[in-house]
Order: C-alpha cells, then structure tokens, then sequence
C-alpha cells in the first residue's frame, strides 16, 4: 500500500483530503475509495449552489470496483457517512435514493423533489443522491430501459429532462419536467462484474465516461472490538462551515491564472492519449477534462473560496489519474474475460454427466445453471447428442409418468459397439454372432420360441380378436317330434 500511500497524498487537497486522512485510523477502508465516496456525497450537497466557470454542475460521479469483502467498498461508504455526518445536515437522510433503474423514474424522483420542496423556506430543492450498492443487479434492469441512458447522461450535463404520464383523464398527458436536475450518483461494483454488466455499446454512448471508477482493496486490519471503529471518526467542522458557506448563495468558481493555463495543458494532453488508445478504452475517459475541473471545484468551495488554484487542479488531476488507471485495468480484464472460450452446451451436459451421473430432466436443468439455458434449448441439444441415451425409469410400486433419466454412454463403449459393427461387416457369420450376442446382452426377458412364418391372411386373422361364442354354439338344438320317430 506505500505507493498507493503516495498517491493518496497527492488528491488529498485541502479540508476535504485532512477529514480524509484523520478518518483513516479508525477503518480498514482504502483511503482512495473513501476520497472518491466523500467527493460523489459532498459534491452532491453542493450541487445546483456551486457551478463551474461555465456555468455546468460540480457534481462527481464515482463508482467503487473491489472485490468482495476485500474490497472494503461498504466500509469505505460507511467511513464517507461518518465523516459528513454533522456537515451536510440532513441531506443524506433526506434526499438519498436507491435502485432507480429507468428512465421515467429517474425523472420521476427529480421532479418530485423539487415539486415537493416549492412551498418549503428556501424554495425548491432538485437535489438527490443515487448510492447503488448492488449496481451490477441494476445495471441489469437499466440496460434494458431504452431512456435510462440518455437521462443519466443529460442530468449529468445538468440540462433539462423530460417525462410524459397519463393525465387524470383518457387521452389527457402530462408532462414531468425539471429544468435544472441535481444528481448525485455513487455505486460498487465487482471487478468481475465490470465485464458481464457494463455493456460497450452504452460506453461508446458515454454512459460511462461521466463515471469515475475507483478500484480499492483493504488498507489494513483493525483489532476486533465491541465497539464500531467508525464511532470514533470525528466530523468535519470545515467541511460543515463551507457546506453553509455554499448553500447561503449561488457560487460561480473561476480559474485563476496559473490553473488555468495548467488545466489547458491537461486538456491537449488527455486528447493527445485518447488519439492513441483503443476506442473501446478512450471511451471510458472522454470526459477526464471536465472531471479534472468538477473535482477542483468541489476541493476549492471545502475552502470557502471560489478562485480556483494550480494546488486544486494538481490534486483533481491526480484523482482522475488513478480512476484512469483503475478504467484501464477494468477494460484489459474485460477483454481477457471475453476472450475466453466459451464452453459448447453440448459440452457442458457432457460435463455434468460425467461428474454426476444419470440424471432426470429436471436435474440436468439445475445442474446446468437455472436459467442460463432453457429447458427446450436443453431437450433439443441432448437428441441431437449420439453419446447420450434417455431411459425410462422403472419404479417398481409406483404409478403415473416414469422419469426419464439421461445417461452419457463412455467413449469405450462407443469405440466397442464401433469395432464390433467393423467385424460384422467383413463377415456375414460374425454380423450374426454379434447381433445375438447384442441381443442376449440387452434383453430382460427369455427369448420367446420360434414360431413359423405365417402367411398375410394368417396374420390378418392372428390380429382380429376372438369372436364371441353365440347361444346356438353353447347349447344344442332340441329335435322335434317327427325326427324322433324317424329315428326309432
């Protein structure tokens, strides 16, 4: 951790970066993950107050990419709350938001608070803060949502979003809309994950590039004890006084000389990078400039100050760096995991079989993963298998519907029955052998005797049932009177 020690130094700007680094003692949090967690929370309270030089929102996006447990990505979260506690008032209990997953609803959420906020002493209020701990799980729904895009990009911009509903009455439409939003957004997210859930195409779009992903690991182990470590983490009273600072008046941040010519220079050098990287990674990193800018800004107004400095944007740049790198990292694992072979189905039920043994229909489904696979996709793949045979099975003592069960026949077997339809076909006396030998194998039953062949009418005959003996047949006719003296 002594380079990324090094690193954190470097971002940790101002009262922002000191509430950082006293907090770090008391939890096991990467000191970059809570930097990243502290910017999005703190970002979000000051948006909508404090605006760039040109006038576009200060908030930062961050995203936490860490394994499970190990990552620490929860206790990073938490550290960020226990340092902002007592400076943004009650804006995290108040306007924190989780698992909006479409378009409508992110517009929805937006327009309800600042419709409910009007009538309030300080007058609207658009401002809400979207924490996702369970982003992948999202990601699946929001990928499906064909708005969701475009409205996560253009709150980010901070220009106007729009939702229609149905009105009160048939035919009627209403239409939601909020001219200034105020998003804040921050989420976790499993290395792993980054693969299966962060779609390409919504990154060449540039969902993603408004993000700024962090990967974090454990900085260190705390003793165990009864208490929680986090109780002892102090708020900030600078970061209190400069969220009041900010929220008294609208506050218009500018560049002072110096940083302004550096943040120039960053420019022309992020566009120099990105002509030289693949698409599929400068996509990710489109907007590291503007971040650059957002994240100096919100380091600036922790001072009470609104001239921006070459110190903040040394520091911003820093930041945005290390989200680079960890945006680099993420995509090259991406693509390592996409580039792996993909097992056939036809070669996973060969697997499972061959681990488990015969298996029911409904058995081979579960054991082929619930879901990933339907059960007629399975069915259809299994027919068309030469080295899987279906057998119905005998429950003795049981009635209705026999299982059945799918039982993979061994390469040996196959090679054995191959060899023998060799032999039989070089000589017409092993070809009977081998089918009285197949048949004696296979049959349950004692051969029935030989019967002779039987003509067509016989069978014809064989096949109709017995005919029904009539009353004539069971009982003999009387003679009558005259045939009796006939006879005598």
């Amino acid at each position: 951790m002594t380079a990324e020690k090094t690193r954190f130094d470097a971002m940790a700007y101002g009262p922002l970066g000191k509430a950082v680094r006293d907090a770090m003692p008391h939890t096991e949090a990467d000191p970059i993950g809570v930097l990243a967690a502290v910017l999005a929370l703190y970002s979000a309270a000051l948006n909508g107050n404090v605006r760039q030089p040109n006038g576009r929102p200060v908030v930062v996006w961050t995203a936490l990419a860490g394994r499970s447990k190990i990552g620490r990505k929860g206790y990073a979260l938490g550290t960020a709350e226990a340092i902002l506690s007592d400076s943004v008032g009650d804006f995290l209990s108040v306007r924190t938001r989780q698992g909006l997953s479409s378009g409508p609803a992110l517009v929805t959420t937006l327009y309800e608070a600042v419709e409910s906020s009007r009538a309030t002493e300080t007058g609207p209020d658009g401002r809400i803060m979207v924490v996702d701990e369970e982003w992948s799980a999202t990601l699946k729904r929001t990928n499906r949502c064909p708005t969701y895009s475009s409205v996560f990009r253009t709150a980010w911009d901070g220009k106007r979003v729009v939702n229609t509903t149905k009105g009160k009455t048939p035919g009627e439409r209403d239409e939601q809309a909020v001219e200034r939003p105020a998003l804040g957004f921050h989420a976790h997210i499993q290395p792993g994950a980054w693969a299966k859930y962060i779609s390409q195409a919504e990154a060449l779009g540039g969902s993603y590039n408004r993000i700024l992903p962090v990967l974090t690991e454990r900085s260190k182990l705390l003793p165990t004890s009864d208490e929680n470590p986090l109780d002892s983490i102090k708020p900030s009273s600078a970061l209190r006084l400069a969220y009041e600072w900010a929220c008294k008046q609208e506050r218009a941040m500018t560049l002072s000389p110096a940083a302004r010519r550096l943040y120039d220079e960053l420019r022309a050098e992020y566009e120099d990078e990105m002509a030289e990287m693949p698409e599929s990674l400068s996509c990710f990193v489109e907007r590291s400039d503007e971040n650059v800018l957002r994240v100096a800004c919100v380091l600036t107004a922790a001072f009470r100050k609104t001239v921006i400095t070459k110190e903040a944007i040394e520091a911003a740049k820093a930041f945005v760096e290390f989200s680079i790198d960890s945006v680099k990292q993420l995509v090259t694992e991406a693509a390592s995991f996409a580039a792996r072979p993909v097992m056939a189905l036809d070669d996973r039920i060969r697997k499972v079989l061959r681990e488990k043994g015969p298996l029911s229909r409904t058995h081979l489904y579960r054991a082929l993963g619930s879901g990933r696979f339907s059960a007629d996709m399975i069915m259809a793949e299994v027919e068309a298998m030469p080295d899987v045979v279906a057998e119905k099975q005998v429950a003795e003592g049981r009635s209705g519907q026999k299982p059945v069960i799918f039982r993979l026949i061994e390469q040996e077997d196959q090679e054995q029955e191959i060899n023998e339809d060799l032999t039989a076909i070089k000589t017409p006396a092993a070809a009977a052998r081998t089918r009285s030998a197949r048949k004696a194998a296979t049959s349950k039953a004692p051969a029935k005797p030989a019967t002779a062949a039987k003509t067509p009418a016989a069978r014809k005959s064989a096949a109709r049932p017995p005919a029904k003996k009539t009353a004539a047949k069971r009982t003999a006719k009387k003679p009558t009177t005259k045939e009796r003296e006939h006879d005598s």
